[in-house]
């Protein structure tokens, strides 16, 4: 199986925030390949391209796996100014932006996110709609204090069908993408989540605005499976300024909740 192109994609992303791209065979996780580089004093801006993760996570520490080949598992590391910290939890969102953005420049499929962050695709005819990307964004600290993001995004590109891990799960070629070129995917992907955060740091309303375009959660009737067992059913109004999705129940009351699992109850 031929690896994404190192040398074009770093090519591509000069001038960006990406100063360092690796492409790897395989490795544990990359998100914490560079969590550790964090921490050890690199400077943000790398990013790391594995072909295989043999202990990728997703969210709540879910195993993030996938044959070789199938799937472009891509983590970078960005600087956390003092200004946006309070705003840390907005970087999944605009990292699912840049992900939803990347999917419809290359492979023309129609993508959105449900809330927070995953990248839901329609099917062309005869194919198979549903999850295609999960993104994890965690924090570490460099040695002088500065906080660093690690995002990790998977994105199944040529993942078959026997090999999808939940019946909701798909694939850019399962949902109608002849062949996905994971090269290129990085590139606009890197290229859109540059974009995304600099909109993060600068000009926050921008960011919120572009995220509920992408969003196909809002408007939509949904579960909230909440931390303590609760569920919640209700309309899915808005995404507030800090990233939280607000459900209004059946009585008319808003919830504001920063976390749960979502649930679409009709397509989106």
């Amino acid at each position: 199986m031929v690896l994404p192109d190192q040398a074009a994609i770093a090519a591509a992303v000069r001038g960006t925030r990406w100063h360092q791209v690796s492409v790897v065979p395989s490795t544990g996780s990359t998100n914490a390949d560079l969590a550790d580089g964090v921490r050890a004093g690199d400077e943000p801006g790398r990013v790391l391209i594995a072909d295989v993760q043999t202990a990728g996570r997703g969210r709540h520490l879910r195993p993030w796996s996938a044959p070789a080949g199938t799937q472009l598992s891509i983590s970078v590391t960005v600087a956390v100014p003092a200004a946006a910290a309070p705003r840390a939890g907005w970087l999944s969102l605009v990292t699912g932006v840049a992900a939803v953005a990347a999917v419809r420049e290359v492979t023309g499929l129609s993508a959105g996110l449900k809330w927070p962050n995953d990248v839901l695709l329609d099917a062309e005819p005869g194919g198979r709609g549903g999850k295609t990307a999960g993104i994890l964004s965690e924090l570490a600290t460099a040695p002088g204090g500065n906080l660093v993001a690690v995002i990790g995004t998977g994105l199944n590109t040529t993942l078959a069908a026997a090999d999808v891990p939940v019946e909701t799960a798909t694939s850019l070629q399962l949902a109608g993408a002849a062949d996905p070129d994971r090269t290129a995917l990085a590139i606009a992907y890197l290229r859109h989540l540059d974009a995304g955060l600099t909109a993060w740091t600068d000009d926050p309303a921008a960011a919120r605005a572009e995220y509920l375009a992408a969003c196909v959660t809002v408007g939509q009737e949904v579960t909230v499976s909440l931390p303590a067992d609760e569920v919640l059913r209700g309309t899915a109004v808005d995404v507030d300024a800090e990233g939280r999705i607000v459900v209004q129940d059946a009585a008319g009351k808003r919830h504001v909740l920063s976390a749960g699992d979502v649930t679409h109850l009709r397509p989106a």
